[in-house]
């Protein structure tokens, strides 16, 4: 999850990559259908799935890796990165198991779900920016969401987003407001907007670094966002650059709380993290947009968190249902740092949801 964490908030101060001076979002808010129609897709999903398979097929050629554990209701989880999936179920919702049935699914282009792009795009830099991000970018992992809640035969999601995944769940919410049931955001990405503002993730993890590690950073950062050299890469080369952010984050990490660590993670994705990217642009402003959001909405905030409670009370003011409660003694991953009080939480919320 670290990988990512760091890579997505250098979008905030980073000025460079061929895309970079067009500044706006590939990515508009309330077109995911009608993308999917351009290029000849739906969202149906093939019949006769079950929804305690170890994959789905959502789409010609993509199937999605997930791991259920629990009995009762549905709860899908859009984890965060971009592309690092999670390499056990969380603590926490083992603990809930007795009530609520958990799905945990890697996202397309990462993880053991299948990957569409694993070779650099043909063309010139435009069309394979094009091209991965209509393959791996935000309408691709929206349109996933929706079928994964037909191929579950439900008619309202419970959905549980963490990090840059909780933004995914957001939108998705804001797409189809008469689809989800419940939100629970957890240590939110600020991204509602772009730039983020001070405060971000970025510029968290560069403070905590010592001087090799902000030198190690500095590079990372620029081969990330050298978007020609990227697009041409494979998906083995990216991933392992992508890879490369965790070590860093893990650094600060462990400068601010001795002895933390981020939990263990499957196989990040490499064109999944472009796409996401391309996506986001430089600049967009989507609180208008997500005051759709009809869900109650709980967002978790971990107080040890490096990224500040401002940071997450943005996300809070953003969506029109939604109250911010703040778990002790956690950072970023309350689900694994303080499982019960995760637990305990999250229950309390939904019976209320459902009264």
């Amino acid at each position: 999850m670290a990988v990512a964490l760091g890579a997505l908030v250098l979008l905030v101060g980073v000025a460079v990559g061929a895309w970079w001076w067009m500044g706006r979002a590939l990515f508009q808010p309330g077109t995911v259908e009608q993308t999917l129609a351009a290029r000849g897709e739906t969202l149906e999903v093939p019949p006769g799935q079950r929804a305690d398979a170890s994959e789905w097929q959502v789409a010609p050629g993509v199937r999605l890796h997930q791991m259920a554990v629990g009995e009762g209701r549905d709860v899908v989880v859009v984890h965060g990165g971009p592309g690092l999936p999670p390499a056990a179920p969380w603590r926490a919702a083992v603990l809930t198991g007795d009530t609520l049935r958990w799905h945990f699914y890697d996202q397309r282009g990462c993880g053991a779900s299948s990957r569409p792009l694993t070779h650099a795009p043909t063309g010139g830099t435009w069309q394979a920016m094009r091209e991965v991000e209509a393959r791996l970018g935000l309408a691709a992992q929206l349109a996933d969401l929706e079928r994964i809640r037909r191929l579950l035969g439900r008619e309202r999601l419970t959905l549980v987003g963490h990090s840059f995944g909780a933004l995914v769940a957001a939108l998705y919410a804001a797409e189809w407001p008469e689809r989800v049931e419940a939100l629970v955001l957890v240590a939110p990405a600020p991204l509602v907007t772009m730039p983020a503002g001070d405060g971000d993730l970025f510029t968290q993890v560069r403070a905590r670094l010592d001087a090799e590690g902000q030198r190690a950073l500095e590079v990372w950062m620029e081969h990330t966002f050298d978007l020609p050299a990227r697009l041409k890469d494979d998906e083995a080369r990216l991933a392992e650059h992508f890879a490369g952010f965790g070590p860093l984050y893990a650094q600060a990490m462990r400068r601010e709380r001795p002895g933390a660590r981020p939990p263990g993670s499957g196989a990040p994705g490499g064109f999944l993290s472009l796409g996401l990217y391309l996506s986001l642009g430089r600049h967009h402003d989507w609180s208008d947009w997500l005051r759709r959001v009809r869900a109650p909405t709980l967002v978790i905030h971990g107080a040890e968190d490096l990224q500040p409670r401002s940071a997450t009370a943005r996300v809070v003011q953003a969506l029109p249902h939604a109250r911010l409660v703040e778990l002790a003694g956690s950072g970023h991953f309350p689900f694994e740092e303080q499982p019960e009080a995760f637990a305990a939480t999250l229950r309390a919320f939904l019976v209320e949801v459902e009264r």
